[in-house]
């Protein structure tokens, strides 16, 4: 084949990746300036992006602050279910390459970097305060509540609240919830919210 006529194979691939990378630029500019004006039309165009670009999006968050970092790692590692409130400067980590670092400094010939990869879940109306990190491999169950500034690692049940680094438990949401209704006089929503919860645990005993 003529030199002139010969087609680059990867030219292709190379194209795509420079329109992905055009194309987040634009969208993350977008959302800076939306969310300030319009938090609800920042999370419905960031879950569209994170959707379009292979997050597990299981109905529609309820919020997705403008300063999280999800790791573009693979976005199909992580999984966000409907309702859930991910708040701002939140860290979402999939990758861990400290093992190649760690080789490297032991003196270990390594040809190309090792790591863990590993996948986090967001469970339904679960709830991120403000600045946590979930690190590879958490999973935050229905309706937890992580605090602000929390590191997770693993399991966070159902229901559950914690805190700290590394985040342990320290209560029940529901409860949280209950306890503040009634500080705040709110007797209809207290009862409804208690009869939510009996009727639930009478169908789960059955």
């Amino acid at each position: 084949m003529n030199a002139k006529t010969a087609k680059n194979p990867n030219r292709p691939n190379l194209l795509a990746k420079i329109w992905k990378k055009i194309e987040k630029v634009f969208i993350f500019s977008a959302r800076n300036v939306i969310s300030p004006f319009s938090p609800r039309a920042g999370t419905r165009l960031m879950t569209s992006f994170y959707r379009k670009n292979g997050m597990r999006i299981v109905g529609q968050p309820g919020f997705i602050a403008s300063s999280v970092w999800f790791d573009g790692t693979d976005y199909s590692l992580i999984e966000l279910n409907e309702g859930c409130t991910v708040s701002g400067y939140v860290r979402v980590l999939t990758h861990d390459w400290s093992l190649y670092a760690v080789g490297r400094g032991m003196g270990l010939k390594m040809e190309k970097p090792i790591g863990i990869l590993r996948p986090v879940r967001i469970g339904r109306c679960a709830f991120i305060g403000m600045g946590a990190i979930l690190l590879p491999g958490a999973d935050v169950g229905d309706g937890a509540i992580v605090g602000a500034g929390s590191v997770v690692r693993g399991k966070v049940p159902s229901w559950t609240i914690v805190v700290g680094s590394p985040a342990q438990p320290a209560g029940g949401s529901r409860e949280y919830l209950f306890k503040n209704l009634e500080r705040m006089g709110l007797t209809e929503l207290l009862h409804e919210a208690r009869q939510i919860m009996e009727n639930s645990s009478k169908e789960s005993r059955e």
